[in-house]
């Protein structure tokens, strides 16, 4: 089997005291898509306004900056109070390429969809912080996965569904608008909306995944684009420089060595393996180097390692609807015996106790998976 991966993860905001979730951010322009929806004489929209400390009316800059925690939360409280439970999938739809801005010349000028998509993965460490984009190319088919780099910031169902949404809508304008993709996937339990999605992407849609997928086949990616603009490649390089340039996340100053570790661990759990040697080699250490800065911060990586694993486990228990056995896996665990193990460890409790106070009360009676608990 043929298997290319390329991973583009961007961590640009700078930290100090506050958290990380606090210091992530966004570009303004996004945030103004969703203000844009809010009825200005509706008193729950100016509640909502004041709280997050938005201003109406667009930004002067378009690329000032927005804490991402903060945009996520907005997006959930304003599909709320607008009784619009699918804002984020609706605002993604109506995403129309111009929107990105500069970058769009680059896009239009791409000679096949992947190249444009490369674009578009290059510059996400320019629009969002502490966000990884992933880019898997396995046998005819290349996923494009989309995370938030920090649990802190859940729920965040709008943002997913605005991202891969706006992927796909961003394709269906550089292809067709009858193109579909092979499959969507999202973080979050799809249960009681895949009608709805289903409808909107025209393909099988998984939830409880690992992290907010959209699958491409390869035949589409290689296909010429129909709006293609013939350009010469000194001239794009020389547009895509400057843009680069323009468009730089904050330079990002030194963070604690188990911050960093924290956050290699967050990206790869479930998708990748995760193990000292390799983390070592991101971080530029050797492992036995890492052992020992790791110590001295009164920390080891079992216990950095761990400590992710019981933050990312509860959080994706609260949610009432993934199964064991999936959480197994998320977690990056051999099998589901081992994560309950290690659930018994922290908890002092079997993780099916823990998922049946997460469900609905109406499911509470029910076994907390269709497998029985090692």
């Amino acid at each position: 089997m043929t298997n290319i991966k390329a991973r583009v993860t961007t961590v640009s905001a700078p930290r100090g005291k506050a958290t990380a979730s606090d210091e992530a951010t966004v570009r303004r322009f996004f945030l103004d898509l969703i203000v844009n929806e809010m009825p200005p004489d509706n008193p729950e929209c100016r509640r909502v306004l004041a709280k997050f400390k938005v201003t109406a009316g667009k930004a002067v800059s378009p690329y000032s900056t927005y804490p991402l925690k903060s945009f996520v939360a907005f997006a959930e409280e304003v599909a709320q109070i607008l009784g619009r439970p699918y804002l984020g999938l609706e605002l993604g739809q109506g995403f129309r390429i111009w929107e990105i801005g500069p970058v769009y010349p680059l896009l239009a000028t791409a000679p096949t969809l992947r190249d444009a998509l490369d674009v578009f993965s290059r510059f996400q460490a320019s629009w969002q912080s502490h966000t990884t984009l992933a880019v898997t190319r396995e046998f005819d088919e290349t996923r494009y996965g989309y995370l938030i780099d920090n649990l802190e910031i859940w729920p965040r169902i709008q943002d997913s569904e605005n991202a891969i949404s706006g992927l796909c809508a961003l394709i269906r304008q550089m292809l067709s608008d009858r193109w579909s993709p092979a499959e969507v996937t999202f973080e979050h339990d799809v249960s009681q909306r895949s009608e709805v999605l289903s409808r909107f992407f025209r393909c099988p849609i998984r939830g409880n995944a690992s992290s907010n997928m959209i699958v491409v086949r390869d035949a589409d990616l290689d296909k010429p684009l129909h709006a293609w603009i013939n350009s010469n490649a000194p001239a794009r390089a020389i547009v895509e420089r400057h843009l680069f340039d323009l468009l730089r996340p904050p330079e990002d100053p030194f963070r604690p060595l188990p911050e960093r570790l924290a956050q290699l661990i967050d990206q790869r759990l479930g998708r990748e393996g995760v193990d000292l040697e390799s983390l070592a080699e991101k971080l530029g250490l050797a492992p036995r180097t890492l052992r020992r800065q790791l110590s001295t911060f009164g920390t080891s990586f079992s216990e950095v390692l761990n400590q992710e694993r019981r933050k990312k486990g509860e959080m994706l228990l609260s949610t009432g609807t993934i199964k064991l056995s999936q959480l197994a896996t998320h977690l990056g665990y051999a099998n589901q015996s081992a994560f309950s193990r290690a659930f018994r460890d922290w908890a002092g409790e079997p993780p099916s106790a823990a998922l049946r106070r997460a469900r609905r009360p109406e499911v509470a009676s029910e076994p907390a998976d269709n497998e029985t608990e090692e």
